[in-house]
């Protein structure tokens, strides 16, 4: 079973920036040149460069972290609580 690989923030500037000013060809013969095994990913890291290349810094794996109640104060907590119960409510409204 191959694990997965993981990519610099560097590493996937510089693939982009090949792509789209080097002229190496479509995102396959980029791919194949950096050695990275899917073109898709190529074109999705040129697609986030144009946007905003700090993007490709970022670590967007696995879930986003729950909100620890050991962390809110007093007042937060209880506006968490509130809107834990207003959001039924409202559901049901609608319905």
């Amino acid at each position: 079973m191959r694990k997965n690989q993981n990519y610099t923030g560097d590493f996937k500037v510089k693939v982009a920036q090949a792509y789209l000013f080097d002229h190496l060809g479509g995102y396959q013969s980029v791919a194949e040149h950096f050695g990275v095994t899917n073109r898709s990913q190529v074109q999705h890291w040129v697609k986030l460069y144009e946007n905003n290349p700090q993007l490709l810094y970022q670590d967007n794996r696995g879930r986003p972290a729950q909100v620890k109640s050991e962390t809110m104060t007093l007042e937060e907590q209880v506006n968490y609580l509130k809107m834990e119960v207003a959001i039924p409510k409202k559901l049901r409204k609608l319905l």
